[in-house]
C-alpha cells in the first residue's frame, strides 16, 4: 500500500471514530435532558431531547474534527438548541393533523 493510501485510511478511521464519539455524546445528552424534563410532559421532553442531542452532536463534531474551541461553541449551542426545538415544533404542527 502506498503512503497516500495509508494516510487516507488513517483519516477515514479518525473521522469515523470522531463521528461515533459525536453521536454518542449527543445521544447521551439527549437522553439526560429528556429524563430531566419528563415532568413537563412526554412530547415536550422528547422534542427538547432531540434538539439538545442534535445540537450537541454537531458541536462535538465541530470540536473533534474542526478543532473549534469550546468557548466559541457555547454561544452557538445556546442559540442552536432552542432554534432546533422551534423548528421541530413547526414541523410537527405541519405534519401532525
Amino acid at each position: 500500500m502506498t503512503a497516500a493510501g495509508r494516510s487516507h485510511g488513517g483519516v477515514a478511521v479518525r473521522e469515523l471514530t470522531s463521528f461515533i464519539a459525536a453521536v454518542f455524546i449527543g445521544s447521551l445528552a439527549g437522553l439526560i435532558s429528556g429524563h430531566l424534563l419528563r415532568s413537563v410532559g412526554p412530547a415536550a421532553a422528547t422534542n427538547v431531547a432531540l434538539a439538545v442531542g442534535t445540537t450537541l452532536t454537531g458541536a462535538t463534531h465541530a470540536r473533534l474534527i474542526h478543532g473549534q474551541s469550546i468557548p466559541s461553541l457555547v454561544p452557538r449551542v445556546l442559540v442552536a438548541a432552542p432554534l432546533a426545538y422551534g423548528v421541530m415544533l413547526g414541523v410537527h404542527r405541519l405534519l401532525a393533523p
